[in-house]
């Protein structure tokens, strides 16, 4: 009897997991609802098919986020710079509504749960920003533990981003101190 054996233990077939075998995120579709994710789609179908459906994505989706995977980490990126000018508006646009405070601290978790992702921000990505928070006047704090964003509410551009009902009025506020 010829058994393929290694410290005693007996070979056998390969290990499978009881909830099925591991399978790619399908392209599209995440907890959160459906984003846009590079390589489910050619690029004129899948912008089509975003822009058709943009009214009925979740708020993480219309701020211009795209879900990667990285082995078994999910992570999101930004599409682009216009990704990032909107993803810094729509958060400031959450934080100028639900604040009741005159200062607040925005790191990386807090940007996750007023977004409500399931997974956390590419470290690339928050760079950005953090560097695009800084650059419109709002306090950037390195501490051991990371880097937070001191937003306070008495700053003209909070005061405009409160007085705009909707997200894209955060954007062009956004844009107009950017100066672009």
């Amino acid at each position: 009897m010829s058994t393929n054996t290694t410290r005693g233990l007996k070979a056998s077939a390969p290990h499978v997991h009881p909830l099925g075998p591991w399978r790619e995120a399908s392209p599209g579709k995440v907890e959160g609802g459906w984003l846009p994710v590079s390589g489910g789609q050619s690029g004129a179908t899948a912008s089509a098919a975003y822009a058709a459906s943009n009214a009925s994505m979740p708020l993480s989706a219309s701020a211009g986020l795209v879900v990667r995977r990285y082995r078994r980490v999910t992570m999101y990126r930004t599409s682009g710079f216009d990704g990032v000018v909107r993803l810094v508006a729509v958060l400031l646009h959450r934080i100028a509504v639900s604040s009741r405070g005159s200062v607040c601290y925005l790191n990386g978790r807090r940007m996750r749960m007023l977004l409500s992702l399931s997974g956390t921000i590419h470290p690339i990505d928050l760079s950005v920003i953090y560097s695009l928070m800084e650059k419109l006047g709002f306090d950037v704090v390195k501490q051991s533990r990371g880097k937070y964003v001191v937003i306070r509410m008495d700053k003209p551009i909070m005061r405009e981003i409160k007085n705009t009902k909707t997200i894209e009025g955060a954007v062009e506020v956004v844009k107009r101190y950017l100066g672009g």
